[in-house]
């Protein structure tokens, strides 16, 4: 089947997706408590990548708890697997399965999952299937994006465009850029009781802050944006030039604001 994960998995953007991880801990964790998992819960997680995510959950759950991580890439299922194996004392495992097609054969007490349902083929259908595996009264908990929330103000011109190329890239290879802000409507057709919601932004003004996250962003989805005509090599380089968005927003005296992250927490059913 097709991978619609147009993010790659080199060493490069694996460093980056650690670096977001550390960026959005506060607010995945604060995720996975509102929804009620704890100590000594089965969660399944689904599109674990780096592990990341796995790893807090295994902090969550504790030893009494189990995480069962699901990837479809073998080298990023390999490195969660290692990087787990490192801190010793976590109860999780990482397996390797199409998420498209795959149903774990045992019931869990949460499914959840970070920035994975609009790279899946159905990502509607997926859920509705993964949910039968998730006794009744389980909790449901996702965080998805919406890059075309990207922005500044006063407007940077850059950043702007910069914020188109990333749209276009995800539409190009036909990823919903915004499904994060209908997740409500996702949990919905998925055949869930409608959720929970709570949506952040990282935002910062002045020298460094998250022009980091816009850069490397670009960087991995150059190839794409490319491809779709949104810009040539040579423009992504002079856009990506060491210090022209920092000082042209410092120039403006702007704020920059990155993608909307939405928080979506629900529980199935009980009867």
């Amino acid at each position: 089947m097709q991978d619609h994960y147009l993010l790659g998995r080199s060493a490069w953007e694996l460093v980056r997706l650690e670096r977001q991880a550390t960026l959005i801990e506060a607010e995945t964790e604060a995720l996975f408590r509102r929804a009620g998992i704890g100590r000594g819960d089965s969660v399944l997680e689904i599109g674990s990548g780096a592990g990341d995510v796995a790893m807090l959950l295994g902090r969550l759950v504790g030893p009494a708890g189990a995480v069962l991580g699901v990837e479809r890439a073998a080298d990023s299922a390999a490195l969660a697997a290692a990087r787990i194996a490192a801190v010793g004392d976590l109860a999780v495992q990482i397996e390797v399965a199409d998420l498209n097609t795959s149903v774990p054969a045992k019931r869990f007490d949460a499914l959840v999952g970070r920035f994975v349902l609009p790279y899946l083929e159905d990502p509607v259908g997926t859920l509705a299937r993964l949910i039968g595996r998730v006794r009744p009264g389980g909790a449901i908990a996702f965080m998805e994006f919406d890059v075309r929330q990207i922005g500044s103000a006063p407007e940077v011109p850059l950043l702007t465009e910069i914020g188109r190329w990333i749209v276009g890239a995800y539409e190009y290879r036909g990823v919903a850029p915004g499904l994060g802000s209908s997740l409500g409507a996702t949990f919905r057709a998925a055949g869930l009781p409608w959720p929970e919601l709570a949506a952040f932004q990282k935002s910062s003004c002045g020298p460094g802050g998250i022009i980091w996250y816009f850069e490397q962003l670009v960087r991995t989805l150059a190839p794409e944006i490319v491809a779709a005509g949104l810009a040539t090599e040579a423009e992504i380089a002079a856009a990506l030039r060491d210090g022209r968005l920092e000082a042209e927003g410092i120039a403006r005296g702007a704020t920059f604001y990155g993608p909307r992250w939405v928080s979506g927490w629900t529980h199935v059913p009980s009867g």
